[in-house]
């Protein structure tokens, strides 16, 4: 029994280390929703996202451009004069499309790849009057979890044409193509109108390396996620 304790102990600490972040803001998120001021509203957008692959010790080209993905939810906020502080739940749309380029292995491929992940950001913005309305500014974090996705690869790889799509795999072992968790920081802007509609623009990005272990961490590659995102969104209790 004594063991068993021991072995349970030590199973929740490691799992509290590694999702130790994640609970944090989500135990954040749900203090702010019990109190009576928050206002809620939903949001809707569209992102432009990138992979990209850093610390590359070939030397070898990789590329990243933006293509367009989805991002919609609710948001929950706690206003003072001054400042307000943001939450949500969000289902947002990242991957990129990531071009490799090696010449001494003659590999010249391209990688399209969706990614949609379960996102709680956390905010805190400052909140200036304008003639039209609220202007908010300002920055936080966000911890996301990876829901489903999918890749398609086209190219030469080692001298072999390639042509294939499938759904990318979340987990943290080498038959995975990215790691299931991320997180990062989050800057935002938005304007909000007297009538409780609001544009924003905001940008992410990631700190968490999420190539899947293997010939990634092999190689020493860093794969990030960041997403530049123009979105709308609406109070349903505004002044």
């Amino acid at each position: 029994m004594v063991n068993f304790i021991k072995v349970f102990s030590l199973i929740n600490f490691k799992m509290l280390k590694k999702y130790g972040f994640v609970l944090a803001v989500l135990a954040l998120l749900g203090q702010q929703l019990c109190a009576q001021s928050v206002k809620f509203g939903a949001t809707a957008g569209i992102n432009f996202p990138t992979i990209s692959a850093y610390d590359n010790p070939t030397h070898s080209l990789d590329q990243s451009k933006a293509y367009s993905n989805i991002k919609l939810g609710f948001i929950a906020e706690k206003q003072w004069p001054k400042l307000v502080l943001q939450s949500g739940l969000l289902l947002d749309g990242k991957g990129g499309k990531d071009i490799y380029i090696n010449e001494e292995t003659n590999t010249n491929r391209q990688k399209d790849s969706r990614l949609y992940y379960l996102q709680v950001p956390l905010n805190l913005l400052y909140r200036t009057q304008t003639k039209i309305g609220d202007l908010y500014f300002g920055g936080g974090v966000y911890a996301a979890y990876g829901l489903w996705g999918n890749y398609s690869l086209s190219g030469i790889i080692f001298d072999s044409d390639v042509d294939e799509s499938d759904k990318a795999q979340f987990g943290n072992d080498e038959n995975s193509d990215y790691k299931r968790t991320d997180y990062g920081i989050n800057l935002k802007a938005e304007i909000r109108l007297l009538h409780g509609i609001g544009f924003e623009l905001n940008y992410e990005y990631g700190l968490r390396n999420i190539a899947s272990p293997g010939i990634y961490d092999d190689a020493n590659l860093k794969t990030r996620n960041k997403v530049i995102g123009l979105g709308v969104s609406y109070l349903f209790k505004h002044k």
